[in-house]
């Protein structure tokens, strides 16, 4: 009798979830009128940081998906510079866990944030433009069914009122030189609502979050190679890093088994297409289509837990959110001038070795995620003009400010074409910046593309001599 007592006071004594100042922990799910309720609410309580907003369309139900900015700039012109971060939830109806860490996380942070203790926080919310969307499928959610592990088919929830498999129903690679306007044509209103938030907002980082897992998966998704082996992005590297970070906060994402069913996820991480293949999804088309680097998070080996489970749920994943939001401030970020020291938008930063192109807002700015190490950075023009190289060493969490001018002042006749999918992502070239080498600036560019950077300097200014 005595040990029986004993082994219960210890069980009760070590699960129980401790709660620190500011958490307001889910326990309870929130359907659709209860979720537009509880953001408006947040909206309430905090006006000055936050703006609740909807996106271009609505669900085929009519239902409007509904995102929380969180910002101290919600209310005002984003200050150049401040990263876009979104967390979007509930892509597949029957897969909620994320849509009620997505109402808990704004609560944790902007409780926090007005305590001013955690100068972290403070600094996150200062610096950081940050987007939430708790559910991208409000219709499948009210089909779906609590406590029910599994499901796959429109009766599950999963799909949206078109029994269409959202997370599959994106432009893939296949399509980076179609029309954008093509592209919204052969989409769900969800997805092409979605669609057109990323393209028309210079997103830094993202998270896509399911259940069904517990892992973080990263690009691509997508394979021409078998099932089973590793489909790399030209960041694979950098992918690899930022999903530990999200495994290594999580309580336990990061043992990778043992947690369910027969799952083996070194460090809790996986390549999508080395789990299994998907075309279509999001994560793919976030980066192949914009500068967005995102990562889809399972949460739950059970798809649709009970409500139980929430409070646990929230335990073991604050630390890996908020770190993530912390990512976004790595790498180097800047400005791209012309020579009238006019921003430049849809210039291209261009990291030699790298296919992969981060384009400049409407602003002029860019955020290039990247490694510790040293790289050569150049800016590249709407016009063909390129900046002088630059290289750079980036340092372990912190961000490097790069700012670049383009030497001929950008003839405001040649607009930027972003009327193609292939206008913005993956260089599907792999090639410099220029067709031919006509000109000043494109024969500078070529030489300081493969030359040392004095040499390029040299070059740079005999090519301005001669031709001026």
């Amino acid at each position: 009798m005595f040990s029986k007592i004993c082994i219960f006071i210890v069980f009760f004594t070590y699960h129980p979830i401790k709660v620190t100042q500011g958490e307001v922990p889910p326990t309870q799910y929130h359907h659709y009128e209860e979720l537009v309720e509880s953001l408006k609410k947040i909206n309430e309580e905090w006006p000055k940081l936050t703006r609740l907003y909807t996106l271009s369309e609505k669900t085929i139900s009519g239902r409007e998906l509904w995102v929380l900015q969180i910002s101290t700039d919600a209310n005002n012109k984003r200050t150049d510079l401040k990263p876009m971060v979104k967390y979007i939830a509930n892509m597949h109806g029957n897969e909620p866990v994320g849509r009620e860490m997505m109402l808990a996380l704004p609560e944790y942070l902007l409780r926090t944030y007005a305590d001013g203790v955690d100068q972290d926080i403070k600094n996150l919310i200062e610096n950081t433009d940050i987007h939430i969307m708790p559910s991208m499928n409000p219709d499948g959610f009210e089909r779906s069914e609590m406590g029910i592990c599994s499901g796959y088919d429109h009766k599950s929830g999963r799909t949206n009122n078109n029994q269409v498999d959202l997370n599959r129903n994106f432009p893939s690679w296949d399509d980076l030189e179609k029309p954008v306007n093509a592209l919204y044509k052969k989409v769900e209103p969800e997805t092409r609502a979605v669609m057109r938030w990323i393209l028309e907002n210079p997103f830094v980082l993202s998270i896509n979050y399911h259940d069904g897992a517990v892992v973080a998966n990263y690009p691509y998704d997508d394979s021409d190679a078998p099932e089973g082996q590793i489909s790399r992005t030209p960041d694979h590297d950098l992918f690899n890093q930022l999903s530990k970070v999200y495994a290594s906060n999580h309580e336990d994402m990061f043992k990778g088994s043992g947690l369910c069913n027969n799952d083996k996820f070194a460090n809790g991480i996986t390549n999508g297409a080395q789990w299994y293949i998907v075309e279509g999804g999001m994560q793919d088309f976030n980066y192949l289509f914009s500068n967005a680097f995102e990562l889809t998070i399972e949460l739950s080996c059970c798809k649709y837990p009970l409500e139980d489970s929430l409070p646990a749920q929230w335990k073991k994943n604050k630390n890996s959110m908020v770190k993530f939001l912390q990512s976004v401030h790595m790498g180097v970020k800047g400005m791209v001038w012309d020579a009238n020291n006019n921003p430049i938008k849809g210039a291209r930063i261009r990291v030699e070795g790298n296919d992969k192109l981060i384009m400049t807002s409407e602003q002029g700015e860019y955020w290039r995620l990247l490694l510790p190490g040293t790289y050569r950075i150049r800016a590249e023009a709407p016009n063909g003009e390129s900046s002088v190289n630059q290289y750079v060493t980036v340092n372990e969490n912190k961000v490097l400010r790069l700012d670049f001018t383009v030497d001929q002042p950008v003839d405001s006749s040649i607009a930027f074409d972003s009327s193609t999918a292939s206008s913005a992502g993956i260089d599907i070239t792999t090639t410099s910046s220029a067709g031919s080498i006509d000109s000043q600036g494109q024969i500078a560019s070529l030489i300081c593309l493969y030359g040392p950077v004095a040499v390029c300097s040299a070059v740079q200014s005999a090519v301005k001599y001669w031709w001026s």
